[in-house]
């Protein structure tokens, strides 16, 4: 029986395919594939292959096409899609199917995909040779699934301020990300990791942090009366940073340095302080794979901090190599971008920051003591957690990290 009525829904997709072409995407609202508006939907990249992408469908989805619903596809079943030009060819067990794009739907509240639990819908589409996965959502929802992975919840309601801060900012950086690509139907807005903000659909939902973005809705930070740019980090150390000393985008009155308190706020932070200790070889290797030298095969003169920013942060780090041949050579590393070289000790991820004090010890082994996790830029997450304990409110903690901005309503 459930054959059946898969291959009945089936024959209505061959009739309803045929024709079907991109929609307008939508700048402050978008209709879903049920035809409903909502305010501020998001594009979310869960998935992307080259090519082609296999998967099983793990909860009963409706199969959509041009707003309407022409198949349900039960658990169980796979899907493959396959990129066909300009179009997105889609098989479900010996039918094809060809459109622009195609569009999944729970048959509840939520679908599950790769054993985790989204909201909305998926959007499948083709770009070029790349198939991609992309969950609509409107971007109250998706700040669900974003702040339990970004911002530790505590006990009770002691960071219950710093929850509606960082609230806040994710919303405001949504935003950001939402304007600069709402030209592009094919693509999306952000991705599910630290490249933008850690998004864990709603299986990660907290009822603490939804009341937080519940009780913030629409609310963003300003500057000027335009969505103010937003960075945030973990830990900073005691001193946030210059956002020109870190990133491309100039300077940016409010998203200059400030001091984290004294003591700093932070200090509660497990990263506040931290060692890295390397052995030469390691060491070598990490200037090897970055390409700034061709081989291990030289002995360590020297390694020392040349110039700091003012926050306290290296701006350029010296090393001094010997070659086998007995020629000297030298080596500068700048900035943020030394976290990306140096890395940990084990290699499992960049350094956490590149505020820190380096040394050789016995046997050239260099040695890195360091504060801070984190670029530094904008909000200190572990502060604001500490202001939160101590009663002090969103707004005054927003207004501590980006002086000058207001927080504004952005559907005013």
């Amino acid at each position: 029986m459930l054959y059946l009525k898969y291959v009945y829904f089936i024959s209505l997709v061959i009739l309803l395919l045929s024709g079907c072409s991109s929609t307008e995407r939508f700048t402050k609202k978008e209709k879903d594939f049920s035809g409903k508006t909502e305010e501020n939907f998001i594009r979310v990249l869960i998935d992307s292959k080259s090519n082609e992408l296999e998967f099983t469908v793990e909860s009963p989805v409706y199969l959509l096409s041009k707003e309407k619903t022409v198949a349900l596809i039960n658990p169980g079943n796979k899907i493959k899609i396959v990129s066909n030009g300009s179009d997105t060819r889609l098989e479900i067990r010996d039918e094809i199917f060809k459109a622009d794009y195609f569009g999944l739907t729970p048959k509840s509240n939520s679908f599950s995909y790769g054993g985790k639990e989204f909201r909305g819908e998926i959007k499948i589409i083709s770009s070029g040779d790349s198939i991609r996965l992309i969950n609509s959502i409107g971007l109250e929802e998706y700040l669900k699934g974003v702040i339990p992975k970004e911002m530790p919840l505590g006990k009770g309601e002691e960071y219950y301020e710093a929850l509606k801060a960082f609230a806040i900012c994710a919303r405001t950086y949504a935003i950001m990300k939402m304007t600069k690509n709402q030209s592009a139907f094919g693509g999306f807005d952000v991705y599910t990791d630290v490249r933008d903000q850690v998004y864990g659909g709603a299986g990660v939902e907290n009822p603490l942090s939804n009341r937080a973005i519940d009780e913030t809705r629409n609310m963003i930070i300003t500057y000027n009366g335009s969505p103010a740019v937003i960075f945030y980090h973990s830990t900073c150390g005691g001193h946030t940073e210059n956002v020109s000393n870190v990133f491309s985008s100039g300077t940016i009155n409010y998203l200059s340095g400030v001091e984290d308190g004294d003591p700093p706020f932070c200090s509660t932070s497990s990263s506040f302080k931290w060692e890295e200790i390397y052995s030469k070889d390691t060491f070598l290797d990490r200037l090897v794979e970055k390409g700034l030298i061709s081989n291990d095969l030289y002995s360590i003169q020297d390694i020392f901090v040349k110039s700091r920013f003012p926050s306290g942060r290296v701006n350029e780090l010296q090393i001094i190599l010997r070659s086998e041949s007995g020629e000297d050579e030298t080596i500068s590393l700048f900035g943020n971008n030394i976290r990306n070289v140096i890395r940990t000790s084990n290699n499992k991820s960049i350094l956490k920051s590149n505020w820190f004090d380096i040394s050789l010890g016995e046997n050239e082994n260099i040695i890195i003591q360091g504060k801070g996790y984190g670029h530094g830029v904008g909000l200190c997450q572990w502060g604001a957690l500490f202001q939160s304990t101590q009663g002090i409110s969103c707004k005054e903690i927003l207004s501590h990290y980006f002086p000058g901005t207001t927080i504004s309503n952005y559907n005013d």
